[in-house]
Parts: structure tokens; sequence; C-alpha cells
């Protein structure tokens, strides 16, 4: 089977239109009709509904659409292992959450330089809504982010988990033998977006009872800053503020529970199968192998890999 042909049945699928897909593949309408006809030929199906209006899949269409974007992501992942990655080029669209440009971002996106030099990146650092937003709207080839995206045709690979601590500076009057929500409940606390993993840590800390006041931020530099100077108190990924914790600008604070750990996951999308996407993830996940072992003797025992990465 032609994979030239799939390409194009993918591709009039996404842009429902004959014309747009010839624009998108770098050909003519006439060359993407015969190969959609050669296609249907083949499978002795008919794939698409035309009319003057759009381009719909038929019942048959629908059921091997998900059969053709694997065969593509298989020949993506052929092309990496046969050492075929070298030649990879263009531009290739990263999002990343905050916490990683902290940690081991400058190291994967070194690496990648030196084995793919033709791929030029552009990166955008947002919080995990915004970024699982971009990537199903295509504005993003791949994402490293908090959660799993569920929805639309997105692959996702579990990298890592990175300890969290509840932090506060030493000005703040927390006691230093607090553990029990009862006993921090007239402190402010400090938090990303609500409904994040950090969100639901202050959610299981409370058990039920009433919030302390919340104040939400976007940004994880300014939470380390502010909880430096006893805005409130934050939870934060540990490997993030060792510094902090180093020169005694932040402490941990003993409150059981202790928050949720952070997961990271690389996600990129199954529909339009980018070998730079899937080079970079699978780079990123050696990265994060070699970032726990360097640290796994560490007595914070800050970061883990993932049941799917130690596989």
């Amino acid at each position: 089977m032609n994979l030239r042909f799939v390409e194009a049945f993918i591709v009039v699928t996404r842009l429902k239109s004959f014309r747009a897909a010839a624009d998108k593949l770098h050909t003519t309408q006439p060359a993407i009709s015969s190969r959609i006809a050669a296609l249907e030929e083949e499978l002795g199906v008919k794939l698409f509904e035309r009319n003057s209006r759009a381009v719909t899949l038929t019942p048959q269409g629908s059921a091997l659409l998900p059969l053709a974007e694997s065969m593509l992501v298989l020949q993506q992942q052929m092309a990496i292992t046969a050492g075929a990655p070298r030649s990879l080029s263009g531009t290739l669209r990263i999002g990343v959450m905050e916490t990683i440009v902290h940690t081991w971002l400058p190291r994967l996106l070194s690496r990648f330089s030196e084995l793919h030099p033709a791929v030029s990146i552009e990166l955008s650092s947002d919080i995990t809504p915004t970024l699982r937003e971009q990537l199903l709207k295509r504005r993003l080839d791949c994402a490293f982010l908090s959660e799993e995206i569920p929805e639309g045709y997105i692959e996702n690979r579990k990298l890592m988990t990175m300890a969290v601590g509840w932090a506060a500076a030493p000005g703040l009057a927390v006691p230093s033998t607090a553990t029990t929500f009862s006993e921090v409940a007239q402190y402010p606390f400090i938090c990303f977006y609500q409904e994040s993993p950090v969100y639901r840590s202050i959610i299981r800390l409370a058990a039920g009872r009433s919030l302390p006041r919340i104040s939400y931020f976007s940004s994880l530099t300014a939470m380390v800053s502010l909880a430096k100077i006893g805005y409130g108190i934050a939870p934060l990924p540990l490997p993030v503020i060792e510094g902090e914790l180093a020169r005694g600008e932040l402490r941990v604070l003993d409150l059981q529970p202790p928050p949720m750990p952070l997961p990271i996951v690389g996600s990129m999308r199954a529909d339009a199968p980018s070998a730079a996407a899937d080079a970079m993830i699978q780079l990123a996940l050696e990265v994060c192998r070699e970032y726990v072992a360097e640290r796994g003797s560490s007595s914070s025992s800050s970061v883990h890999p993932s049941a799917e990465a130690e596989e």
C-alpha cells in the first residue's frame, strides 16, 4: 500500500477539502483525487462523501482512519530507528510547563540540537490547560505537561514524576512542628490554576474543612518569589527550589498528607505524525532517565521515573 495515498486520506479528512489537502502536500487537486481513488480501489470501499459544500468520511472511512494514522506513526518510528532522524529539518513547535524550564529542559534542547542541527525550535512555556488547548488546535507539535490528554488523536508518554513539598519562608511564623491542616489554616496559600495537581493537594490537606485564603498564579517563578518573601505556603516541586532550600530562603513543612507528586507527560499529535516531535519525546525520555539516575542518591529523593518509563 502506497503510504502517500494513506497520507492524502488523513490530510483530506483533517482539512475537509481536497484543494486544501493539495496545498498542504504541495501538489495538485487532481493528484490528491487520484491518490484517494487509488486507495479506495485497493481497499474496495468508498472513503468520502463528496458534495459542493464539504467532504465527509463515510462509515467505512471513519473506521479506517485510526488504522491509517497508526501506519504513518509506524513509518516515522521506523525512520527514527533506522537512523534517518539525522536528516530531520524544519520547525518543531514545543510547549512546556515552567517546571521543566527550571530543571532538565536546557539539557534536552542542547542534546536535540546536537543530534538534529537542521531543526529549528519554536518554544512556548505555559500552564498545562493552555498547552493542551494549543496541541489540540494543532498550534503545537508536541508538549510536556502535567497530565495526559485523553481527548483528540493524542499520543501520551509518561516520563517521570517530581516530588512536591509544602514550602514556606522562615519568616512566615508557621510552627516547625506543624503537621496538620488545623495548625496552618490561618496562613494564606499560593497555588497554580484551580483543578491543577497543586490545587488538589491543598484540597487533600484541608480534607473537607474550609479552605484557607488561596492566591492563584500562572507563573512558577512568581510562586517561588512570593513564597520566599512570606506571602504564603506554596506546594512547590522540590528540584526547582533546591537552591532556595540550601540558602535557607525556604523550608519544607512536614504537613500531612504531603502534596501530590507532579507527573510529567510528553504528548504529540497522532493524526499528524511528526518525526521531529517523536524524536524529541524519545530523547526527553532518555534525559529524564539520566536526570533521575543522577539524583537517585539524593536524600530528598525528589524525582522518580514513571512506571511506563521504567519498562
